[in-house]
């Protein structure tokens, strides 16, 4: 899947506050932020449905899941961390 110049910045301006709004994720890779900030996008640019609250449950999910192994879901940082997804999104897009 290509993705669009316009898209590839959004990954990486998202990638970037990522780090300054997610302490918990401060252990992780550049290269895995990264990675995990492309996969979601990815997965959103394959659905119809792209209102930011489905956009920030796909980015927690992404993140939960594939790069902290439920670690996040397991504490209970479900709800905080989809609004802190869901406020970059708003301020990104």
């Amino acid at each position: 899947m290509e993705m669009s110049p316009e898209r590839a910045t959004q990954v990486v301006k998202m990638t970037k506050t990522i780090r300054q709004h997610f302490p918990e994720l401060a252990a992780l890779s550049d290269a895995k932020v990264l990675y995990a900030t492309w996969r979601s996008f990815k997965r959103i640019d394959q659905t119809n449905d792209s209102d930011y609250h489905t956009m920030a449950k796909v980015f927690f999910q992404e993140f939960d899941k594939n790069v902290m192994e439920y670690q996040l879901s397991k504490n209970g940082h479900e709800d905080e961390m989809r609004q802190r997804f869901f406020a970059i999104l708003t301020e990104i897009l």
